[in-house]
């Protein structure tokens, strides 16, 4: 089952634990993506502004993808974000 990603915290946290998940270091991702290891480590602390297509370099590097689906509950709050 997915993971619901509405931050940039969220998406770090998934991307540290299929990297760890798969025993994998920061460089090894990094090098399977073709970005600098200091990216890979921003995208995990969700201190990033990563282009699109970088994250998802990133993600393919970790065998993930990445979905848009309806949101479950009605309404939207911006301050949650």
């Amino acid at each position: 089952m997915g993971k619901v990603i509405r931050n940039n915290n969220d998406l770090g946290a998934a991307i540290r634990l299929a990297r760890k998940n798969m025993d994998l270091r920061q460089v090894d991702v990094a090098q399977k993506a073709s970005v600098r290891q200091a990216l890979v480590s921003d995208l995990e602390n969700g201190a990033t502004t990563a282009k699109l297509d970088t994250v998802i370099r990133v993600l393919a590097a970790l065998d993930m993808d990445l979905s848009i689906v309806p949101r479950r509950k009605a309404g939207f709050d911006p301050k949650e974000y």
